[in-house]
């Protein structure tokens, strides 16, 4: 027997052990929020009492639904760092501390004085995983 709670004005179905049974209508008005009016899939998410990702999932069905080519594979800009680049005075360091590089949902935190060739090798490794 399962239990319901209500979202956004749509009962949701929830089985004893907790998993909700996601309504369609409650799915194509969460992807309408991200695709049609521009709000975060985070936030959205959220809001549900989702995760990001099965979100996003709803989002990219939607997508493939609509005709629009959506890759499997992330898209990542390349990154250079040059021999010039100047390194960040002692105190900016200890103020700023850490670093963050947002790619898409994918953030990426690195201590503010990383070596170049480190955040090369932590960007690279991000990309292999996503």
């Amino acid at each position: 027997m399962s239990d319901f709670k209500t979202i956004w004005g749509i009962k949701v179905p929830v089985s004893p052990t907790g998993r909700i049974n996601w309504p369609n209508e409650l799915k194509r008005l969460a992807v309408k929020k991200i695709l049609d009016e521009g709000m975060r899939n985070a936030v959205v998410a959220q809001e549900l009492g989702a995760h990001d990702n099965l979100v996003r999932k709803w989002c990219i069905q939607e997508r493939r639904l609509r005709g629009e080519d959506v890759s499997s594979q992330p898209v990542f800009a390349p990154v250079t760092f040059s021999e010039q680049a100047t390194r960040m005075p002692a105190q900016t360091k200890a103020v700023l501390g850490v670093c963050k590089l947002s790619l898409g949902e994918a953030v990426l935190e690195f201590p503010a004085d990383i070596p170049p060739e480190n955040l090369q090798a932590m960007i690279r490794a991000m990309r292999e995983v996503l």
